[in-house]
C-alpha cells in the first residue's frame, strides 16, 4: 500500500499485489505474504485479478469449493471475506477495502488495486518491442506460483502464452538485426519455459549456428525431438527437420 493520493475530492488508497510468482501484498514499502488462502488470501487474489467487477457468491463457491454444494460453502465464503477485511483494514488504517454488493463482493471505490499481472498484460497488448521487453522483465514467475486451485489455471496459461509471444517477438527482432548473442539469451529463456516450442527452438538453433556453434544447435534439435516424442508422440515439423539437416550438412562439411 502506497501513501494516500488525492483524485479530485475523493481520497484514494493504492493496494499493490504481486501475482506473478509467489503472491504478496505491498505495505509501507515491504512485501508481505498476506493472510492464509482460506482466511481471506484467496479472495484477495481472486478479486485482484478482476478489480473492477463484483464476484458473486455462486462464482466464488464454484472457484474455491467446487466439490461442495452452495449451502455448505456459504459460511466459508463469509469467513474468507471476514478474514480479508480484517487483514486489509490493518493495511488501510481502518478503511474497509471490501464491500458486499448484492450477492457478492467487490473493492471499495476508494481502493485503487494495481498488480504486476495487469501491468504485464497491458504491456504485451501494446505490442511494441520496447513494451514486450518491459513485459519480459516484469514477468517474475508463473501466475500465483505454488498455488494449485483450478480457478487460476486459465489465467496462468494466458500469462504464460503472453510471455512466450513476447520472448519470441524479441528474439525475432534481435535476429533480424543480427544481434545473435542477445537473441540467443531470449530464445533460450523461451525454450526453457516451453520445451516443445518449435519456433523458439529454430531461433535458438539459428543463433547458435550464427555464432559458430552448430553442434550446440543440433543438441537443441535432438532435445526438442526427444521431448515431442515422449510428451506428445509426434515428430518435429518439416521446417524444423529441414533446418537440422542443413546444419548437420554444414557440420559434415
Amino acid at each position: 500500500m502506497e501513501a494516500p493520493n488525492k483524485t479530485g475530492n475523493i481520497e484514494t488508497l493504492t493496494l499493490e499485489l504481486r501475482l506473478l510468482g509467489n503472491f504478496a501484498i505491498r505495505s509501507k514499502g515491504v512485501w508481505q505474504t498476506g493472510p492464509a488462502p482460506k482466511k481471506g488470501g484467496e479472495l484477495i487474489q481472486y478479486l485482484g485479478i478482476y478489480p473492477r467487477r463484483v464476484a458473486v457468491r455462486d462464482e466464488l463457491a464454484a472457484a474455491f469449493w467446487p466439490d461442495l454444494d452452495f449451502e455448505s460453502v456459504g459460511h466459508r465464503i463469509h469467513l474468507a471475506a471476514s478474514g480479508a477485511r480484517v487483514y486489509l483494514r490493518k493495511l488501510f488504517g481502518g478503511v474497509d477495502a471490501l464491500q458486499c454488493v448484492g450477492n457478492g463482493y467487490t473493492w471499495n471505490p476508494r481502493i485503487d488495486v494495481v498488480s504486476d499481472a495487469e501491468r504485464f498484460i497491458d504491456l504485451t497488448r501494446q505490442g511494441t518491442i520496447e513494451s514486450l521487453r518491459a513485459a519480459a522483465t516484469l514477468y517474475g514467475g508463473d501466475f500465483l506460483a505454488g498455488e494449485t486451485a483450478d480457478w487460476l489455471q486459465p489465467t496462468r496459461v494466458r500469462m504464460a502464452s503472453a510471455r512466450a509471444h513476447a520472448l519470441e517477438s524479441i528474439t525475432s527482432d534481435l535476429m533480424a538485426r543480427k544481434q545473435y548473442a542477445a537473441a540467443l539469451a531470449f530464445g533460450l529463456e523461451l525454450v526453457e519455459a516451453e520445451r516443445g516450442h518449435e519456433i523458439g527452438t529454430r531461433h535458438v538453433m539459428r543463433c547458435f549456428a550464427a555464432l559458430g556453434q552448430r553442434t550446440r544447435a543440433m543438441e537443441q534439435f535432438h532435445r526438442l525431438k526427444a521431448y515431442l516424442a515422449d510428451q506428445i508422440g509426434v515428430e518435429p515439423t518439416t521446417e524444423t527437420v529441414e533446418l537440422a539437416l542443413k546444419l548437420a550438412a554444414g557440420l559434415a562439411a
